[in-house]
């Protein structure tokens, strides 16, 4: 029966069992929330502990930042090694278009920014 959406028996079963388990876990919710004088004390909302961890985790996360060869390989490549060689292709683009214009390779009327 389940080959006919392209899954295997088994894969259909572990969907149904996390949709289950969603479901549940959403029921458990709303009853937490609807709840009149459950949350009363905490402004009216349900206390998840583990959102409290990961908020907790990203505001302390530069307090606890170590600098180490691997960090500082990440910010080379992600920052400064692609500022270079943007700057690098622009730099041989306009030297290559001054010096096409110069030589009169580039007619006025070819060019791409011009006057009129």
């Amino acid at each position: 029966m389940a080959e006919k959406y392209g899954i295997s028996e088994a894969e259909l079963n572990l969907i149904k069992v996390q949709a289950a388990r969603r479901a549940t876990m959403r029921q458990e919710f709303m009853k937490q929330k609807t709840h009149p004088w459950k949350h009363a004390a905490e402004a009216g909302y349900v206390f998840d502990p583990a959102i409290q961890k990961f908020m907790s985790m990203k505001v302390t996360q530069f307090d606890n930042f170590t600098p180490n060869k691997r960090t500082s390989l990440f910010g080379f490549g992600a920052i400064i090694l692609p500022m270079f060689v943007y700057g690098y292709f622009v730099w041989k683009d306009r030297t290559d278009r001054e010096k096409k214009i110069r030589s009169g390779e580039l007619r006025y009327k070819d060019r791409m920014f011009k006057l009129a």
